[in-house]
C-alpha cells in the first residue's frame, strides 16, 4: 500500500513539474500520435498532464481494495504508470521543441 501511494505522490508531482515547465505558453498539448507523428487530439494543458496520474490512482486503488494484488503487482504496475507519464512528457517536449522550428 505504500508502494502504491508513493507512486502516486511522485507522479503527481512528477505532472506538476511538468504542468510548469513543458511547453510553456501552450494552451491545449497532445494526447495521441499517429503513427506519422502527426498530433492526433489535444487536451488542455492540466488534463493532458493529469490523465495519466489519476489512471494510475483508479487502477492502484482498485487492486489494492481487491486485496488480491502482492507487492510485485503493484510494483510492476506503479513502473508502467510511471514510465508511461514520463514517455508522455517526453513526446510533448519533443513535439514543442519541433514545432517551434
Amino acid at each position: 500500500m505504500i508502494l502504491a501511494i508513493a507512486t502516486i505522490i511522485v507522479m503527481g508531482g512528477v505532472a506538476a513539474y511538468a504542468n510548469r515547465t513543458v511547453a510553456p505558453g501552450i494552451a491545449k498539448l497532445p494526447m495521441q500520435w499517429s503513427l506519422k507523428g502527426g498530433v492526433n487530439w489535444t487536451a488542455p494543458r492540466r488534463i493532458a498532464f493529469a490523465v495519466i496520474p489519476a489512471l494510475a490512482a483508479a487502477v492502484l486503488g482498485a487492486i489494492l481494495l481487491s486485496g488480491a494484488a502482492q507487492l510485485s503487482d503493484i510494483a510492476l504496475i506503479s513502473g508502467v504508470f510511471l514510465s508511461s507519464q514520463l514517455l508522455h512528457i517526453t513526446l510533448t517536449q519533443r513535439w514543442f521543441t519541433a514545432s517551434r522550428r
